[in-house]
């Protein structure tokens, strides 16, 4: 299994806006400890980041989200950025997601 550097970063990361499986650790190797909802009253708090395997999201209104970040949740285990808003994450470390904004389709 890789090596995952972690690093520390307390800081708000809001609701989570899909189901997000939080791991045990940063890799997308680790148990999956939990499923938790998209529940705009439950904030979560993250205190740390490293990265991760790559994962693409594609159910986004803004685009396609893109991201190999996992937090540290306070509460406990490993969430992915693509778990939360877009805005949010790169709010808190600019390269946790990119967005491929979806092109309007062509008329004929």
């Amino acid at each position: 299994m890789p090596s995952f550097g972690s690093h520390a970063l307390r800081a708000r990361l809001g609701p989570v806006r899909r189901d997000a499986g939080i791991r045990s650790g940063p890799s997308l190797d680790s148990p999956v400890l939990r499923v938790v909802l998209p529940d705009p009253a439950v904030a979560h708090e993250a205190e740390g980041w490293s990265v991760g395997g790559e994962v693409v999201e594609d159910r986004h209104p803004d685009g396609v989200i893109t991201s190999s970040v996992r937090f540290r949740l306070a509460g406990g285990g490993w969430s992915g950025a693509v778990d939360f808003e877009p805005v949010t994450a790169t709010g808190l470390l600019a390269h946790a997601v990119t967005v491929a904004r979806r092109q309007p389709p062509v008329a004929s």
